[in-house]
């Protein structure tokens, strides 16, 4: 029988936070919102990713080391 492999180690904090919403969305009970961009706290162009999330209109799930997450939900504003 061969050996079974675990590909969670080879994943970012934010990969796996968002592993797991895929499987709660199918489940119905994701408390992440829909089309949510999942962001490394910790990554070289953290501060890009957001801004870009952001402009797009997309909320952010900043996902820390830990796998701790935050959601940060864009601002609506009129023009």
């Amino acid at each position: 029988m061969g050996k079974a492999m675990s590909t969670d180690s080879n994943h970012s904090p934010a990969a796996k936070v968002m592993d797991e919403a895929i499987d709660l969305a199918i489940e119905g009970r994701s408390p992440f919102p829909e089309k949510a961009a999942f962001i490394d706290a910790d990554a070289p162009r953290a501060g890009h990713e957001i801004r870009d999330a952001a402009d797009e209109g997309r909320s952010v799930v900043l996902v820390s080391a830990d796998g701790s997450s935050r959601i940060l939900r864009p601002e609506l504003t009129a023009h």
